[in-house]
C-alpha cells in the first residue's frame, strides 16, 4: 500500500460534442439523480472526486466539464491545458466527431491518455450495444486511445468503471522512485577554498 500522504491528482477533461451527455456522466459519478435535460454547458465547470485503486492508493480526480458547441472552443481548449487524462464522449447518432475531439485534445496535450466513451447506451437495442463496441473498439485502436466503453447516465452502466480507470493512469504518470529527499536538512555542498 502507498503512503496517502502526498498528493496524486489527476486532471480530467471531458470533451465531446454539445448534447452527447458529458454533464449527465458527471453528474451521475456523484450519483445524482439522472435529469433528461437540454441545457448546456456553456463555460467549463470543475469538480474533484477520490478514487481509491485495488491498492488503497487515493487519487484525486480533478474533473473538467468543457463546452460541446463550436463557439466556445476557443476558450474550452484553454482548460485542456495540463490535462492527464481526456474523456471523448459521443452518443450513437455523433460517432462521426470521434476523430475530431480526438485531434483537438491532441493539438493541445499530445500525451495526453484518451479514453473514448460511447454515452446513452441505455437508448440502445441489445444488437446496437453489440455493433457500438465493435466500432467504438475498432476507433480506439484507429486512433490510438487507451480504452472504449459504453456508458449510460441513466442507469449508470460504465460510469463508476470509467473514472476508476481514468485514476489508474496515476500510477503510470508517476513512477515508483526509492529515493526522498529531506526539506528539513541543509544541503551539502562542494567546499571551495580561497586563493
Amino acid at each position: 500500500m502507498n503512503d496517502d500522504s502526498s498528493s496524486r491528482s489527476l486532471k480530467v477533461i471531458l470533451v465531446g460534442s454539445s448534447g452527447v451527455g458529458k454533464t449527465s456522466l458527471v453528474s451521475a459519478f456523484f450519483e445524482n439523480p439522472f435529469e433528461n435535460q437540454d441545457l448546456p454547458t456553456v463555460a467549463p465547470a470543475s469538480c474533484s472526486a477520490t478514487v481509491t485503486l485495488d491498492d488503497g492508493t487515493k487519487v484525486c480526480l480533478q474533473i473538467w466539464d468543457t463546452a460541446g458547441q463550436e463557439r466556445f472552443q476557443s476558450i474550452s481548449q484553454m482548460f485542456y491545458r495540463d490535462s492527464h487524462v481526456a474523456f471523448v464522449c459521443y452518443d450513437n447518432e455523433r460517432e462521426e466527431s470521434v476523430e475530431q475531439w480526438v485531434e483537438r485534445v491532441r493539438q493541445q496535450v499530445p500525451n495526453c491518455n484518451i479514453l473514448l466513451v460511447t454515452t446513452k447506451s441505455d437508448l440502445l437495442s441489445e444488437e446496437e450495444q453489440t455493433a457500438c463496441a465493435e466500432r467504438g473498439a475498432d476507433l480506439m485502436r484507429t486512433l490510438n486511445c487507451k480504452l472504449h466503453l459504453l456508458t449510460s447516465s441513466a442507469t449508470g452502466l460504465g460510469v463508476k468503471e470509467l473514472f476508476q480507470h481514468a485514476a489508474q493512469f496515476y500510477t503510470v504518470l508517476t513512477p515508483a522512485t526509492t529515493e526522498t529527499v529531506k526539506i528539513n536538512e541543509p544541503a551539502k555542498r562542494d567546499k571551495k577554498k580561497c586563493c
